[in-house]
């Protein structure tokens, strides 16, 4: 992958040419030529960062040239030991105890780039040894290995700070998000405990109420609206176990049970609905086939359940169609009624989240959800949920 250009690297790039090009006339065509291979090598200096380095230091050596090798030092210095194999090779090697491989790489680099500049080389003009001469000679030197040393190490550090702040913050998210399903967790366990303290204790002696009442009741409809309330009674605390049983099951474990109940029990619910209520469910062949995906089953099942107990609160003895079917890639639920009958009781009271819930059911399913007054004095309920990518392959 390429590289971007920087506007760091760009700028060296720019005054190491510069440079070459103000010395030109210092030292010959071979200064002249070495000048030209440590600018270009600045080139390689991200991925080749000691390779850089040495193609600068005949360029050094000359006396001339400062800002190519300064560049490649601070590369060294800076680089990371793991994006290049050379640096990667050495530092994975073993040396005395408290003696960091990396640190002998950088100051070796260093004290390289100060000898070089220091040492006076054959090729060059004789050079003043007097004392003053000398203590420039060796600050310069010093300068030149020091500076951008320090400058790269200091890139460095804030680059290993900045990965480590990160992973703090990582950190501290993940520790926030098992917090907030810790919390999660008690309380869906204190859900199941009141759920199963109360609700299932009060419904276990509706179930048993209905069955002495039957073996008691006195005609066969007695005895059927016993049996009823009984089977009637028996569901809502299988049910209601059920979802105990879901509330003390870790999160991550709770998505992978079964989504609950399916298409296959809508005939049922339409039955149980009464005479009135009328089902057209060319869906529920498809869900026996197995081409449905099981949540949008369950919520279906849902949507037809709440919508037929709406029903029977608010507008008892109407008269009721249901349909579940297959519309393209979606599945289409419809409950449709009319008015009450008018010797209707009055109406059951209501909690008012209901219609709320199936909404956010289908929108969880990626589906629209409508409830609104029908003609003539009716109300319809519908819901249109996605089969998803593997209703579509089926």
């Amino acid at each position: 992958m390429r590289r971007r250009v920087t506007l760091p690297d760009a700028a060296l790039l720019a005054l190491s040419a510069v440079e070459v090009w103000a010395t030109r006339s210092f030292g010959g065509p071979v200064a002249l030529g070495f000048a030209c291979l440590g600018t270009f090598a600045l080139l390689f200096r991200h991925r080749f960062p000691l390779t850089a380095l040495v193609a600068t230091l005949p360029a050094l050596a000359l006396g001339y040239i400062w800002f190519s090798p300064m560049g490649a030092l601070y590369q060294v210095a800076a680089d990371r030991p793991e994006r290049n194999r050379a640096q990667r090779w050495w530092v994975s090697r073993r040396l005395p105890e408290g003696v960091s491989p990396r640190a002998v790489l950088i100051g070796g680099c260093a004290l390289t780039v100060a000898v070089v500049s220091c040492v006076p080389w054959p090729f060059r003009e004789p050079v003043s040894w007097a004392l003053s001469d000398t203590i420039l000679a060796v600050m310069l030197s010093a300068l030149l290995a020091v500076a951008p040393t320090a400058l790269g190490l200091l890139g460095y550090s804030r680059r290993e700070l900045a990965a480590r702040l990160a992973e703090l913050a990582a950190s501290r998210e993940r520790e926030r998000a098992l917090d907030a399903e810790k919390a999660v967790v008690r309380e869906r366990a204190r859900l199941a405990r009141e759920m199963h303290d109360t609700v299932a204790h009060h419904i276990s002696l509706i179930a048993v109420q209905s069955g002495a009442l039957e073996a008691t009741a006195q005609g066969p409809q007695a005895q059927s609206a016993a049996a009823a309330v009984r089977d009637l009674s028996r569901d809502a605390l299988d049910e209601l176990r059920r979802m105990v049983g879901l509330l003390r099951l870790p999160i991550t474990a709770a998505h992978d049970l079964e989504a609950g109940p399916g298409l296959a029990g809508v005939p049922a619910l339409v039955a149980a609905a009464g005479p009135g209520t009328h089902g057209e469910l060319p869906a529920v062949r498809e869900a026996a086939a197995g081409t449905l995906p099981p949540d949008v089953q369950h919520a279906a099942y849902r949507i037809v359940q709440e919508a037929l107990t709406n029903i029977r609160k608010h507008a008892p003895g109407a008269q009721t169609r249901v349909l579940v079917r297959r519309d393209g890639d979606a599945l289409l639920v419809e409950v449709r009624n009319g008015p009450g009958a008018p010797d209707a009781p009055a109406p059951l009271p209501s909690g008012g989240h209901g219609l709320a819930g199936l909404r956010e059911r289908a929108a969880q399913l990626g589906g629209d959800f409508t409830a609104a007054p029908a003609a003539p004095g009716g109300f319809l309920v519908r819901a249109t949920l996605p089969l998803g990518p593997a209703a579509e392959a089926a």
